[in-house]
């Protein structure tokens, strides 16, 4: 055990520590119990680890399964949050073991659905593909199992290439709208898709992608996101014809500079799974995935995680997709072990 989780484990009570390592959530007890308690690899707890699919979540899912490795229809691989990319992604995040024959089913479906440029599409042509999706889905399929395939390496590419093409962070045709140059949320899906994959397979492009989306989230002092004036801003630029918005943004930069940046509520409210929004708490793993050493600018983030625990070291459920899911994952207003358990990992990554 490192010193560094020594000492973040000796300051849990042990009540939070059995509860974390409890039967009922196999994922977040292996994990807690290798990276958080240092234990070593034992036929226990890879016995442990290998039941993450009775998770009833993840149970839940897969059982709604179509004999096809899909849920819905193609047309419908992104309805919220019922489509089978949605589905691809809450597995990913639940840590769904790959050894099950209905996951490679899963799996199989996804990939099935990628276009050629690596990307995946909200509704399956490539004016529907976004680096969000891309990366959300890629990082699920990095998780159970592809890591090192080529068609994960494309995803990269995709996100790379179009990063490079439009000179900012985000969808095609999206500047215009977006007051502050670029999309904040998809900042840390493509780091959380960086960690998942070995840096040696990454495409040469990759490097550059990651550091803007360090610098996205670092310049912003990660959840500092949100334009004050961005309101008054869509009050212009949705009525104007779409020929002519690329000029009012610019007049109203000109006649706004420079912007005030406030916090973005919902950042600060910590929720899983998410979707293609993220938090403070997902930015801060984001870039410990990819190895970001601690900054000052990390300082007021790393404050707001720490605040939000109770008494006992515990994280409440502040966002919640139960009720929109194929199956409840936890209880809005209630500790969670999955927060407890990402909250624990970004306090001690970060000292």
């Amino acid at each position: 055990m490192s010193a560094a989780q020594a000492t973040i484990a000796s300051s849990v009570p042990s009540g939070t520590i059995d509860w974390l390592t409890e039967s009922d959530n196999p994922a977040v007890a292996t994990l807690v119990r290798r990276h958080l308690l240092g234990e070593k690899d034992s036929p226990d707890l890879d016995a442990l680890w290998a039941r993450r699919n009775q998770y009833a979540p993840v149970d839940r899912i897969l059982e709604a399964m179509r004999d096809d490795g899909s849920w819905l229809a193609p047309e419908r691989d992104y309805k919220k949050y019922e489509g089978s990319l949605w589905q691809i992604h809450f597995l990913g995040e639940l840590y769904a073991n790959p050894d099950d024959e209905r996951v490679q089913r899963a799996v199989a479906y996804a990939f099935s659905r990628q276009l050629e440029d690596g990307s995946w599409s909200a509704n399956g042509r490539p004016a529907g593909a976004s680096p969000c999706l891309t990366a959300n889905v890629g990082r699920a399929l990095a998780r159970m199992g592809h890591a090192a395939d080529e068609r994960i390496v494309a995803a990269i590419g995709y996100c790379a290439e179009l990063y490079g093409t439009l000179g900012y962070l985000g969808c095609r045709d999206m500047r215009d709208f977006a007051l502050n140059g670029y999309c904040h949320m998809v900042a840390p899906k493509i780091l959380l898709l960086l960690g998942e994959v070995p840096k040696k397979s990454w495409p040469t492009d990759a490097p550059a992608l990651r550091d803007a989306c360090v610098a996205a989230l670092r310049d912003k002092q990660i959840f500092r996101c949100l334009p004050r004036e961005f309101k008054e801003f869509q009050a212009q630029v949705w009525p104007a014809p779409a020929a002519e918005r690329s000029e009012v943004r610019e007049r109203f930069l000109a006649e706004h500079s420079p912007l005030h940046y406030d916090d973005k509520p919902g950042w600060l409210r910590f929720g899983y799974p998410l979707s293609y929004n993220s938090d403070a708490l997902e930015a801060l793993l984001a870039l410990a995935a990819v190895g970001e050493t601690r900054r000052p600018e990390y300082k007021p983030a790393l404050e707001v995680v720490r605040d939000a625990a109770d008494g006992e070291m515990r994280w409440k459920m502040r966002t919640s997709f139960n009720g929109k899911m194929l199956a409840d994952v936890e209880v809005k207003g209630k500790p969670s072990k999955w927060l407890t358990w990402r909250a624990l990992k970004v306090l001690d990554f970060f000292g």
